[in-house]
């Protein structure tokens, strides 16, 4: 996986904690507010009307290298919670045992065959969840998928009208149980994306 970006833990419940260092030499940051809206090296990428971040587009260095290519795709740093390709590997988001809700940003699907998995636990019956997909389409399709525990697909989220950059998954009046938030590509596609889960109810 080409390494460029460190992801950045943003726990939306209070008393959430952040398990990484955001330096700002790695992790994506706000775009400014007027041009140049990003330094030398960086691209201001739009994920919502609301949330426009700089990220690193490509590969020069710091003795004297050749300045990234600004059209230049980097796969996002998402090392640190890989391996989560499985059910049996899959980050746990501490849903609901910390928090009801979890979000990553800054992640990838780098190789084209990469799969990230994300567990929570449905603990009283009844409960809905939302899962939300933010990535940039036009540099390819993303999957997002809800699987019960037995790694069945029982929810596929789809694009939500006017946000062609936002997939969203809705699967109200769950049981208890462990489930996975699933994303993948299809052959060929690498991309990089934010991800959050929210339960409510029950």
């Amino acid at each position: 996986m080409r390494r460029a970006l460190m992801p950045l833990l943003l726990g939306l419940a209070a008393g959430a904690c952040n398990s990484y260092d955001p330096d700002l030499g790695a992790a994506p940051f706000r775009c400014g507010t007027s041009e140049p809206r990003c330094p030398l090296g960086y691209t201001c990428v739009a994920y919502s009307d609301t949330e426009q971040l700089c990220e690193v587009t490509g590969g020069g260095d710091d003795q004297g290298g050749p300045e990234p290519d600004a059209g230049a795709f980097a796969c996002a740093d998402d090392g640190e919670l890989e391996p989560n390709n499985g059910t049996d590997q899959a980050t746990n988001t501490f849903i609901p045992s910390v928090h009801d809700s979890y979000r990553l940003v800054g992640l990838s699907i780098c190789p084209d065959n990469d799969e990230d998995y994300f567990l929570f636990v449905v603990d009283i019956a009844g409960k809905n969840l939302r899962a939300d997909l933010r990535y940039q389409s036009a540099r390819g399709q993303l999957i997002l998928e809800v699987l019960n525990g037995d790694g069945a697909v029982i929810s596929t989220a789809e694009a939500v009208a006017g946000m062609p950059d936002l997939l969203r998954a809705d699967v109200p009046n769950l049981p208890q149980g462990t489930y996975f938030a699933k994303v993948r590509a299809p052959a060929g596609i690498q991309n990089n994306y934010d991800v959050e889960i929210v339960l409510s109810g029950g």
